[in-house]
């Protein structure tokens, strides 16, 4: 799927693949929200409701922005602020901040689209539709409004993830990205100053430059030649000197350098995120795995350790963090550099958070083969019966259950086989 376009400053952009659009929504993958604070403290209600967001407020800063949109019910920041915290509140609750959600075996994927709360698709659409409505109206007034159309276009990039992470309505998702970069096309034709329409071209520019030789050969007959290097650079523009998708820039940053191996940039990029907003817990967690990804994994132990240690404290946020993941990855940090007491204990206590869950299940599971490559088969066979016996339906179970036919050993409803 392509379509037309150009840049103010004469690069070719006459036309886009449709990868930019998926690779667009990792952008909430790492959880920052829309936008970042801008030197200094906090000067508006929405400046104040931003940095909320950005630390995972998001209560708090549901409060600030229907109080502001009382007294502005046309605050074009504040209507998206609501639509993107809306949408950003669900894909924390799924588990959707991850990168590895989003590659070709993640959730996003291969998994049929999770069931949200009812009335949550009509919540968020009537949302969205608010803003667009307030945006069309001053675009009405005046086509070359530039933060109408800035707006304009983010808000149909939150639709866009929408559709992509939610509804898995991927036509749908295609559709509102495709309006979403046309708005912001015509925004920085009008003015190339604006840096933050910047964003998505750069994007656009580091995804086609990473297409297979044979789609580079028909972009290029058509006028377009991406550059993962310049597709870089604009992204560090952005990160530098853009307004509202300032941070918004750091956080494809850190995806595109995971991509490229880039681990040290990562990892630069993500401390400064974790120094402007030290409540969220989400870099420090896209930290464990960057590290992990660099076979660095006694930097990711470490990693993985401050967030047990915030979870254990209580510290700011604990609540929203997903305990049994949390302890699971740092239990699989702590096995991979052999210290397997810290990891057994870790699996354990991941296994026992209430309301099981995935990582609950996978935590019992990675208990019961370390104890079998400890060569302690008796512990091992009562952990993987445990496990067959109480989650027959899961692949965990399936997993148990052909590890204890691999020891010869059958479930108890099959008989032990010895």
């Amino acid at each position: 799927m392509w379509f037309r376009g150009s840049n103010a400053d004469g690069r070719a952009h006459s036309r886009r693949p449709a990868p930019v659009l998926l690779i667009a929504v990792l952008v909430c993958v790492a959880g920052f929200g829309p936008v970042g604070p801008i030197d200094g403290a906090p000067q508006d209600p929405d400046d104040v409701a931003e940095g909320r967001m950005y630390n995972l407020e998001y209560d708090a800063a549901r409060q600030t922005l229907e109080a502001q949109l009382r007294q502005h019910p046309d605050d074009l920041r504040a209507l998206n602020y609501l639509g993107s915290l809306t949408l950003d509140e669900e894909l924390l609750r799924e588990g959707l901040y991850s990168t590895g959600a989003y590659t070709n075996a993640g959730v996003v994927v291969r998994e049929n689209r999770p069931e949200v709360p009812p009335g949550y698709a009509r919540k968020i659409l009537d949302i969205l539709q608010r803003a667009q409505s307030a945006a069309e109206v001053r675009l009405k007034q005046n086509p070359n409004d530039q933060d109408a159309l800035y707006w304009a276009g983010a808000d149909h990039a939150t639709r866009a993830e929408f559709y992509f992470t939610l509804q898995r309505s991927y036509t749908a998702a295609l559709h509102e990205g495709r309006v979403a970069y046309k708005l912001h096309q015509r925004l920085y034709q009008l003015n190339p100053g604006y840096m933050d329409a910047l964003l998505v071209i750069g994007m656009g520019q580091y995804v086609a430059g990473t297409l297979p030789w044979y789609f580079k050969v028909i972009a290029s007959i058509t006028g377009f030649r991406g550059s993962k290097a310049r597709g870089l650079d604009d992204l560090r523009q952005v990160s530098e000197k853009g307004h509202y998708a300032r941070d918004d820039a750091k956080v494809i940053l850190v995806v595109f350098y995971r991509r490229e191996g880039m681990y040290k940039q990562a990892i630069e990029v993500l401390e400064e995120l974790m120094r402007l907003y030290p409540r969220n817990f989400l870099a420090l967690t896209e930290m464990v795995r960057i590290d992990e990804a660099a076979g660095d994994w006694r930097s990711a132990a470490r990693a993985a350790d401050e967030l047990v240690r915030r979870l254990d404290s209580h510290a700011p946020g604990y609540e929203k963090m997903p305990a049994a993941r949390v302890l699971y990855e740092t239990g699989v940090a702590h096995e991979h550099i052999g210290e397997t007491d810290e990891a057994l204990r870790l699996y354990d206590r991941a296994a026992t958070i209430p309301e099981r869950q995935p990582y609950s299940n996978r935590a019992e599971l990675a208990a019961a083969h370390l104890e079998l490559q400890l060569n302690h088969p008796a512990e091992a066979r009562r952990r993987y019966q445990k496990i067959a016996d109480a989650l027959p339906g899961t692949a965990e179970g399936k997993a148990a259950r052909e590890a204890l036919r691999e020891m010869g050993v059958g479930s108890r409803k099959e008989g032990y086989r010895e």
